[in-house]
Formats: structure tokens, C-alpha cells, sequence
């Protein structure tokens, strides 16, 4: 009588569809917990797999959220350097062009990013805003000195995407005839004064 291989014990070591399986996992637990609740070893928990490996295949929390929800590539610690460098007077101008210019090259990407917000799973809606909040616009506030930067970027976070939501969900039509990058200024005077200003 033949006996069947014991099998392996402990988490699977990596294979081709591991990064996939990660991926799925967060976006699980992204859609259920928002961001800031999920940690990348209750990832590697729901994938079962080893926490390095979710540090080998993704660079950031933030750059598997990315990836997980919107199926895209995105370097926040390089789009927030971009955004500080240069005169401190225009940071607020820089950020809304930044996200701006990203979201009106791709039309498909943008209308995934609004998606999340109006979705009717509660907890996926807060996933982006606490994402953006923390990974972007809390650095940008943290770095200007202000010691209460989380909130700071949550106030920016709330601008930005209720501004999108106003243009391309709601319609007003006084903003949502208007072109993204003319929007740029008047968003950006309203997050220089959450990120920048002194209050």
C-alpha cells in the first residue's frame, strides 16, 4: 500500500501566482477595514503566506493598496517629493495639479478611484480618503512643522475628494463643466491653507 506525501507544513513558500494571491487578499480586507486598520501581516495572515514576502513583491502598504484596488503602479513617497519640492507658497497649487494630472490622463483609473468612493460598501469609501490622507497630505503637513498634520490631511484629503465627487458624481455644473486643471487653483488655495498656513 503506498503512502501519500506528508504534506508541508507552515505558510507556502512563494510561486508564480503568489503576488496575486497577495492582492487579493488586501483587497479583501482593504473593502472590509478601510486602510488605516489593515497592517501588511493581517494580509499575509488572509493569504497565508510569510510577511517578507509581501515586503518582496510590494514596496509600501500604500503601493499595495494601489495595486490591489485600482490594479496600478504608484509611487506615493516620489509624488509627495514632487509635490514638496520648490517654494513652500505653492504646495497647495502642486498637489492639486499632481493628483490632477494623474487622474486626467487616464480616464479608466479615474473612474475606478470615484468608484470607491461611491460604492455602496461603506468601509471601501474610507479606504482611499485614509489613504490619501495618511500616505500623502500628512507627510506634506508633517513637513511644514505643524504637529497636528493628521488632521491637517485629513481636512486636504476631504477637499480633494469631495471636489471630485462634486464634479464627476453629483455634476454641479458650474464645477463639472470646468476642466481638472482649471480647477487646480481654487483647490489649491483651500489645501494650502489645511497644509501650509498657520491656524
Amino acid at each position: 500500500m503506498t503512502t501519500a506525501p506528508a504534506r508541508p507544513r507552515g505558510r507556502r513558500p512563494g510561486h508564480d501566482d503568489t503576488r496575486g494571491t497577495i492582492r487579493e487578499a488586501a483587497a479583501d480586507l482593504f473593502a472590509a477595514e478601510g486602510y488605516d486598520r489593515v497592517s501588511l501581516r493581517a494580509i499575509a495572515r488572509a493569504a497565508d503566506v510569510d510577511p517578507a514576502l509581501v515586503h518582496h513583491y510590494f514596496d509600501s502598504k500604500a503601493d499595495l493598496y494601489c495595486e490591489a484596488a485600482f490594479d496600478t503602479r504608484w509611487d506615493i513617497d516620489e509624488f509627495v517629493r514632487d509635490i514638496l519640492r520648490g517654494s513652500p507658497d505653492q504646495i497647495g497649487r502642486r498637489a492639486a495639479k499632481a493628483f490632477f494630472d494623474r487622474w486626467d490622463v487616464d480616464e479608466a483609473q479615474r473612474s475606478d478611484y470615484l468608484g470607491s468612493l461611491t460604492r455602496d460598501a461603506g468601509r471601501g469609501r474610507h479606504a482611499l480618503t485614509e489613504m490619501i490622507a495618511r500616505e500623502v497630505f500628512t507627510p506634506i503637513a508633517a513637513a511644514q512643522g505643524h504637529s497636528n498634520a493628521p488632521y491637517r490631511g485629513q481636512l486636504a484629503a476631504s477637499a480633494l475628494l469631495g471636489m471630485m465627487v462634486a464634479r464627476n458624481q453629483v455634476e454641479l455644473p458650474l464645477v463639472s463643466s470646468l476642466s481638472l486643471r482649471s480647477l487646480a487653483t481654487p483647490l489649491g488655495a483651500t489645501l494650502q491653507h489645511y497644509l501650509v498656513d498657520a491656524w
